[in-house]
């Protein structure tokens, strides 16, 4: 299993996280199998997401897809998020 973390600043949490929700289906279809959302205690609108996928090119697809860069724009995302990927050993 791979995880996929995010790490952002957005501009409103709320409206954040409804895009999100809305988002679930092209995300499962881009093959993660799980996502968890945790916010930074003191700063709400600093987010770090946990995508699982299977594999990494299914991760990196995903990251380089225009619909997450679309999706960005719409939550109101600010600059570029920090990513990296891991795998549990």
């Amino acid at each position: 299993m791979v995880y996929l973390f995010m790490q952002a600043s957005v501009k409103d949490f709320d409206k954040w996280q409804g895009v999100l929700i809305d988002f679930m289906p092209i995300l499962k279809q881009m093959g993660s199998t799980n996502t968890s959302v945790y916010q930074e205690i003191g700063s709400p609108n600093n987010v770090t997401v946990i995508h699982e996928f299977t594999s990494k090119e299914k991760a990196e697809a995903f990251v380089n897809s225009n619909e997450l860069h679309d999706s960005r724009k719409e939550a109101e995302v600010i600059g570029t998020p920090k990513i990296w990927y891991t795998e549990m050993l």
